[in-house]
């Protein structure tokens, strides 16, 4: 089994107790993280030195910030939500507000996504209604306003990776849909429901055709996407069950999403201080390999970490939890050769993820092959 090992760490010059809730690596050209945390900032710090960015610090972005993501129309903004029914959208290079929509019924926001030029939010059960909203982020109006499809808060956004009109949703009520919103009406626009069986703590495409979904007690299952007016008769689903078993740990951290029907599962385990990341991959079936992990030995501590993030050009790992330090983790090559490969993989430009991905997806050859459980709602 590979090791990751500790490189820096830092607390972002975050007030005594803390926590980060969320980390990621941004679109800006120098690649730098953004992260969000309990003192309702938001902050832009340096990969390499963990230092704040120029125009790097956000200030009460929200009264009860809860989400965060890039904003896939412009590289140099990120996008939050919060417990105040607002989302916003931040200019890294100005460190101002660019724009700022609200709930109508002034509902707490619990996940967010986009894709071109549309935003999307979900929203905390409220006066009986969850609430999906779409935005065109030009004229800032509700292109789209779902709110007969989930019985209970909606906890996932995701937009597809390649048909940037299909939107996956995810709810506490154990329903993951699917909508195609080139469709105006709403019931016609929900083309897909999987009822996983418990509360969903992450959703998201693994690829074009497949999408996952994990609930609050761990359980993973792979679903088929199906094409609108198409039947799910023959679309059996491949069932993990609790991952706490399967990969003998104490909690999921995340599903990363790798492209090409393979991803990372992050875990971690309290009592032995340790944190995993664990291959989800595709060949004739699905399948997670433990013997390809890679541990994190002494992860935070007895703390939960809440977010992790990967860089495949550095083969780094990024984790960020309650004891409210940001960390960085250097993945270890096994021998020689690998070392010499990585040498040559550096000289080449590669695809983001791929080096990851292949390094992670060993044949037994030896060649290479390729949950916010704890959220802040």
């Amino acid at each position: 089994m590979k090791t990751a090992t500790l490189v820096s760490e830092s607390s972002l010059s975050l007030p005594a107790d803390s926590y980060i809730y969320k980390i990621l690596q941004t679109k800006t050209q120098n690649g730098a993280l953004a992260a969000i945390s309990s003192d309702d900032s938001l902050r832009i710090i340096d990969a390499e030195t963990l230092q704040l960015k120029a125009c790097g610090l956000f200030n009460k972005t929200h009264e009860g910030v809860t989400c965060l993501e890039t904003f896939d129309a412009d590289p140099n903004c990120v996008l939050t939500t919060g417990r105040d029914g607002a989302g916003c959208c931040w200019d890294l290079r100005s460190g101002e507000k660019t724009f700022e929509v609200h709930d109508a019924h002034g509902a707490s926001y619990l996940s967010l996504d986009s894709k071109g030029l549309n935003v999307a939010a979900g929203t905390e059960l409220t006066q009986s209604q969850a609430t999906v909203t779409i935005w065109d982020s030009r004229s800032m109006k509700n292109s789209f306003v779902y709110t007969e499809c989930h019985s209970d808060d909606i906890s996932r956004l995701q937009f597809h990776p390649a048909n940037p009109s299909y939107l996956l949703s995810g709810s506490t009520d154990g329903l993951v849909n699917i909508y195609d919103t080139a469709v105006p009406d709403e019931e016609e626009a929900l083309f897909q429901i999987t009822n996983h069986g418990s509360s969903i703590h992450h959703a998201g495409f693994l690829s074009s055709t497949e999408f996952y979904a994990l609930s609050h007690d761990e359980n993973l299952s792979v679903y088929h996407v199906i094409k609108p007016h198409e039947t799910v008769e023959n679309a059996i689903p491949f069932k993990f069950g609790d991952l706490r078993s399967v990969l003998h740990c104490e909690y999921v951290i995340d599903i990363i999403p790798l492209g090409n029907g393979q991803a990372i599962i992050g875990t971690g385990i309290h009592s032995t201080q340790e944190l995993g990341l664990v291959p989800l991959q595709f060949g004739s079936q699905w399948s997670i390999p433990t013997d390809q992990a890679i541990r994190l030995n002494g992860g935070h501590g007895s703390e939960i970490v809440r977010s992790m993030c990967l860089d495949d050009a550095s083969q780094k790992v990024f984790t960020a939890g309650e004891d409210g330090l940001v960390k960085v983790w250097q993945i270890q090559a096994n021998d020689e050769e690998e070392n010499k490969k990585e040498n040559e993989e550096q000289s080449q430009p590669r695809d983001k993820k791929a080096v990851l991905s292949e390094r992670l997806k060993k044949s037994k050859s030896g060649k290479e092959k390729i949950r916010e459980k704890f959220a802040p709602y």
